[in-house]
Parts: C-alpha cells; structure tokens; sequence
C-alpha cells in the first residue's frame, strides 16, 4: 500500500461507448436486441439501427462503429454482400451474423464472407449475446475499474488500492 496526496474522489475508469451497427429488418427482433444491449452490465453500448442495407451504408459514413450485428436475411436477400463490402471498407471490423436459419451450410457461409461470429436467435439469452460480444471485442472494452488504483481515504491522505472505494 502506498498513501499519496489528492483532492478528488473515487470512481470507476470512464468506459468508452461502443457504437453497433445493427443491420435487422424485423422491428420487434431489432427491439429486442437493443433492450438486451441496454441491459449489459460490462459494455456500453449504442446501437445504431438499419432496415436495410442503404440505412447501413449511410451509418458507415456519418458514424464509428466498432462492430456489426447484421440479420442473415433481410427480406430478399442476405446481408453477405453488405459484409464483404462492409470487410472491404472497414477492415478488421468485427461482425456477428444472427439468425432463425441456425444450418450448417449457413453457419459456414456467414463465416466464409467474414462474420466472426454467428449466433442463433432462437436460443440467444442476454448472457450469451454479451458473451459473445465479448469475446468477439475482446478485454480492452470491458467496464473495469480505473487503469490508475482507486483512490479511498480521507481528504488529503489518500491510501491506493485496486479493490475497492470507501469513504
């Protein structure tokens, strides 16, 4: 333990705001999904919503995005043309495919245009979809506590700790 001066509190480390582009044509999965990103308790997530793939692109052009979760089918076609071109304008852009259709022949073509991920609606709780999130972003955009110690103690006299924040 180390005591060091200081005139400010505690807290935790401010998380950066990870912008999801969601590509889904169906209002109520698109619903559902954005009240399960509400609820994640280790992201931040804004989703930004597209009904098709021109909502998309336009997003692409007036906003960061640091993932895609794009609907396999979108009424007519699937969104694998907007993924390769999606790849091909933002490499290394990570992007989770869902959908009702959990094939192995569709699974495989996700993967092949690019997806890094492929999720089944059908059997998607909050848990695995913020797991998978994770897993697919990786441990630079968890909430945790601050990169410099948490700061507790009386004003003045501040003892460090990384564990927790009392007053």
């Amino acid at each position: 333990m180390r005591a060091v001066r200081h005139e400010g509190g505690c807290g935790r480390a401010p998380v950066r705001t990870i912008n999801t582009l969601l590509l889904e044509d169906d209002d109520v999965d698109a619903k559902l999904i954005a009240l399960q990103a509400a609820g994640f308790r280790r992201l931040d997530m804004r989703v930004l919503r597209a009904r098709s793939a021109v909502e998309a692109r336009a997003h692409v052009e007036a906003e960061r995005i640091d993932l895609a979760i794009l609907d396999f089918w979108l009424g007519c076609e699937s969104s694998l043309r907007f993924l390769a071109e999606l790849d091909a304008r933002l490499p290394g852009l990570p992007a989770v495919v869902l959908t009702g259709l959990s094939m192995p022949d569709v699974r495989e073509m996700c993967l092949s245009a690019g997806a890094v991920r492929f999720l089944d609606k059908a059997s998607l709780t909050s848990e695995a979809f913020e797991a998978a999130i994770l897993g697919v972003l990786g441990p630079r955009i968890v909430r945790t506590p601050a990169a410099e110690p948490v700061r507790y103690g009386r004003p003045g006299l501040t003892v460090i700790s990384n564990e927790r924040c009392d007053r």
